[in-house]
């Protein structure tokens, strides 16, 4: 009886995971909220003796209550605990989030930087 019910249970939450949204894209170990498409020639990313910086630009019709409801919920299963309003921080490195203008474009900019 024991086994039926782990076998149930193991069965169940394999289904639950399978029809949750599946994240198709990331750049490093940020995701992409679908929806949004990186900008490649506008991003950039190095190592500096303090931590990495990576910077990256999304572009995409999805209004700010959208893309803060996905990051919110994006960012704490990967550690990430939100400090500010669209800013984040883990393991001394600060995330955040800020809609620009460039180029006559709203585009998304993602940026890591070293606490």
């Amino acid at each position: 009886m024991i086994t039926g019910m782990m076998i149930a249970a193991l069965l169940g939450s394999g289904l639950a995971h399978a029809q949750s949204p599946k994240q198709v894209e990331w750049v490093g170990d940020l995701p992409v909220m679908p929806g949004l498409e990186i900008e490649t020639g506008l991003g950039f990313a190095f190592d500096s003796p303090e931590g990495r910086i990576v910077t990256i630009y999304l572009s995409g019709d999805a209004q700010s209550p959208m893309v803060e409801d996905y990051y919110r919920g994006a960012m704490d299963p990967l550690g990430w605990v939100e400090k500010d309003r669209l800013k984040w921080q883990r393991e001394g490195e600060v995330m955040m989030i800020q809609q620009v203008s460039a180029a006559g474009s709203q585009l998304w900019k993602l940026s890591i930087r070293p606490e």
